[in-house]
């Protein structure tokens, strides 16, 4: 690929970039966080007396409760909804390519249909998702490879994934077939969603320009299988259409359009001590230190073009990564510090991002008070593949090579349905740039489920 890479979707960005948050987004965001406290008033609190550390009275899960007991009784019979709105404030005072300031919102609504409570077919799913999403690139105003949020995409209302899956032999063999964001279940880290970062809140970010290996919120039609040879061990595998424009080819995600070539991707995974610890009151409890550890690969086998224009066939990413429990603080409790650490790898003859890193470490519950709480500190490192290190530079002017980003942030549950996340982030090289000043970004996302 040839031209900055700003993140896997700058180049489907239908909207002008903006340098101030849109007004849509914070009118938004204002009306959604002053809600809760007028419904909340209007229902009967309980005190909250199971530790968990919100801080406050509350009554319910969802900002708009049990809809008066049809959501609870749509799940008995199989049928679960998820509504939320989240969206990322941020902005950079200082260094990258200029100074700005930018919003993503997102509405997503989800339905969940599990047909062995409606009607009695066992091991048979179905899942669909949604989404209106809108908002101003930060990335790309700053001129980052590792974009500061990983909502961010293009503007659209559409349908991103719809599948039905069968379980076989109690459910140790799963094959589902549909509409897949392939991003959702290869290159994606367990402990992503504690960091705001693309490469670590989503996936790595350079796979959709390796190979076209579909992302959300623009799935593709796909098949996949999964099977559990072990409690512990799974192999799964993948077909999915390598849609290269996929917001133009289907722009609602009703077309089920398959263009251009296929991508199959691969992955095992290893997961260690991963039962549920036992509460801590039970006879036998222990502290359970739990881990999964992957290791996978993506192929397209169309045409792609290297570093000096000429055309071959096929390209390819591998990829590794380990999330894993080291402390908890009493047997029975999630509260604790974790690590993670990623890698992926491409050609570096055809890819001018080849290659990316992610480690981190977060701590569950900080404070005593503060359970349902993390804070959450994380490195990405992104190159550029070698022979693109020369290309579009100066005479006299440095190569490119590495951009490294760093984050820490405090995900706050201020309610069960409110989430605050402040974060610092710190970009040194921008865009693989030694020329460009590093940049700062401050910022929070806010989220809440209804």
């Amino acid at each position: 690929m040839k031209g900055k890479e700003t993140s896997r979707w700058t180049r489907f960005a239908t909207w002008p970039r903006r340098k101030c948050i849109p007004n849509r987004l914070v009118i938004a965001a204002l009306l959604l966080l002053s809600t809760p406290g007028k419904v909340f008033a209007q229902t009967d609190a309980v005190d909250s007396l199971d530790g968990s550390g919100y801080g406050q009275k509350h009554a319910r899960t969802y900002l708009f409760g049990d809809w008066a007991g049809e959501r609870s009784n749509l799940a008995g019979h199989g049928v679960v909804f998820d509504f939320f709105y989240v969206a990322d404030l941020q902005a950079n005072p200082v260094g990258g390519l200029e100074q700005a300031q930018a919003g993503w919102g997102r509405i997503r609504g989800t339905v969940d249909v599990d047909f062995g409570k409606l009607a009695e077919w066992n091991g048979l799913t179905f899942h669909a998702t949604g989404l209106w999403q809108f908002g101003g690139n930060l990335g790309a105003d700053i001129g980052a490879l590792a974009n500061p949020s990983g909502l961010v995409s293009a503007h659209t209302t559409r349908l991103d994934s719809f599948w039905l899956q069968q379980a076989f032999f109690h459910h140790r063999l799963l094959i589902r077939a549909g509409q897949l964001a392939g991003l959702d279940f290869y290159g994606n880290q367990e402990y992503g969603a504690s960091y705001l970062i693309e490469p670590l809140d989503y996936a790595f970010g350079n796979l959709f320009t390796v190979d076209y290996e579909s992302f959300n919120p623009a799935g593709t039609p796909g098949a996949q299988v999964q099977g559990f040879l072990y409690n512990t061990f799974y192999l799964k595998s993948a077909v999915l259409s390598g849609n290269r424009d996929p917001y133009h080819q289907d722009p609602t995600g009703f077309h089920f359009a398959i263009r251009n070539s296929p991508v199959f991707a691969f992955e095992m995974g290893f997961t260690r001590d991963a039962a549920t610890a036992m509460d801590k009151n039970s006879l036998g409890a222990r502290k359970t230190y739990p881990g999964i550890y992957k290791f996978g690969a993506t192929y397209n086998g169309g045409k792609f073009t290297n570093f000096a224009g000429v055309e071959g066939r096929g390209n390819y990413l591998i990829y590794g990564d380990a999330n894993q429990a080291l402390y908890r603080t009493d047997a029975g409790s999630t509260r604790g510090l974790d690590a993670l650490i990623g890698f992926d790898w491409s050609p570096n003859n055809l890819n001018r991002v080849n290659s990316e890193i992610t480690a981190g470490a977060r701590f569950n519950g900080p404070f005593p008070s503060r359970t349902q709480d993390d804070v959450a500190l994380a490195i990405v490192w992104t190159k550029i593949g070698d022979p693109f290190q020369r290309i579009g530079v100066p005479a006299g002017f440095p190569a490119l090579g590495s951009e490294k980003a760093i984050e820490l942030n405090y995900a706050a549950q201020v309610t069960p349905y409110i989430l605050l996340q402040p974060v610092f982030q710190y970009y040194v090289d921008v865009g693989a740039n030694s020329r460009i000043p590093n940049a700062a970004v401050f910022g929070f996302r806010t989220k809440i489920n209804f």
